[in-house]
């Protein structure tokens, strides 16, 4: 029997029961064996191509789906629920599921983990899946992950776009009620320290890692998102950082060797254009560079921009 007569679902998910109760338990089980289907938790499977074929963060949300195969009315927590809801996920993304409990009891087996319900947890259903809102998963992230990877997230949710294309995910009085209503609680300076540092004006994840690094290196804080008029080209264009009182801007460029040669071109004179304007010097790095950190620093201490050799605090 060829795979594609196996009962697979929307997310190419193949349930046991599901293959037996169609009398196809026998092709489930050559299948297996062959290694053509993976099994991701008891009694669901799923192509073995398909899933190799996808990036971690998806790989996860599988996996995820096949454990509340298992569970009746299961809630998505902390960093499955941050998967779910689409944030990003700078670092390695985790292997074990995290569910909310179904009472005031955590724990964790077979690769699950199961937070203690608290009571004011958010729950929403998004695409049919139950999982805690926006900010009740931010709060959980952060007081379980580095710094770096909650920030990201943080950043990712609350940002603001410039021209009003959506509202954000969530917002500052938002994640301060939620850590309110949760004090006191494991992880609540880590959290704060996330906090302290996220901004509305992050358009991605690099520019947020880069921030990191400033601080990390002892950069200046630097002005985000700042506008310089273009009348030549007749736009505004909008410096991913400012040093204004050094005559120093900075792009955090994450099209690198994968933009189109009119992309670069464009992003050439657009950079001619501010140099001309403000009489300002560049820096430009990329991803590399942001999540190793020697190679922005030198960047941007090639650039002119002084640094007090500070390291990060929390």
């Amino acid at each position: 029997m060829d795979l594609a007569q196996l009962p697979v679902d929307a997310n190419g998910l193949i349930e046991f029961a599901h293959a037996h109760d169609l009398g196809n338990r026998a092709a489930l089980d050559r299948r297996s064996a062959d290694g053509s289907i993976l099994r991701l938790r008891r009694g669901v499977y799923i192509e073995a191509t398909r899933f190799a074929g996808v990036r971690p963060a998806e790989q996860h949300r599988l996996r995820a789906l096949a454990a509340a195969r298992q569970r009746q009315s299961a809630v998505f927590a902390g960093e499955t629920a941050a998967i779910f809801h689409g944030l990003p996920f700078v670092g390695p993304v985790p292997d074990e599921i995290v569910l909310l409990s179904p009472n005031r009891s955590g724990r964790r087996r077979n690769g699950v983990i199961e937070l203690a319900r608290r009571g004011n947890e958010r729950i929403e259903v998004r695409a049919g899946v139950r999982l805690t809102s926006v900010a009740d998963t931010l709060v959980e992230v952060a007081r379980r992950v580095p710094l770096p990877t909650a920030l990201a997230m943080f950043d990712a949710a609350l940002w603001v776009p410039r021209f009003g294309e959506r509202e954000p995910l969530t917002t500052f009085p938002e994640l301060e009620a939620r850590c309110a209503e949760r004090l006191p609680f494991p992880g609540s300076r880590k959290v704060a320290a996330v906090m302290r540092r996220a901004t509305t004006s992050a358009e991605t994840p690099l520019e947020t890692i880069s921030r990191w690094r400033f601080e990390e290196y002892g950069f200046p804080a630097p002005v985000l998102q700042f506008p310089v008029a273009l009348p030549r080209l007749g736009t505004t264009a909008h410096l991913d950082f400012a040093w204004p009182a050094f005559g120093i801007w900075g792009e955090a460029d994450g099209t690198g060797k994968y933009a189109s040669t009119a992309v670069l071109v464009e992003e050439k004179r657009r950079e001619d254009e501010v140099r001309t304007v403000t009489g300002w010097r560049c820096g430009r790095w990329g991803w590399d560079d942001a999540w190793r950190g020697p190679g922005l620093r030198d960047i941007l201490l090639a650039a002119g921009l002084p640094t007090s050799g500070a390291r990060r605090r929390t």
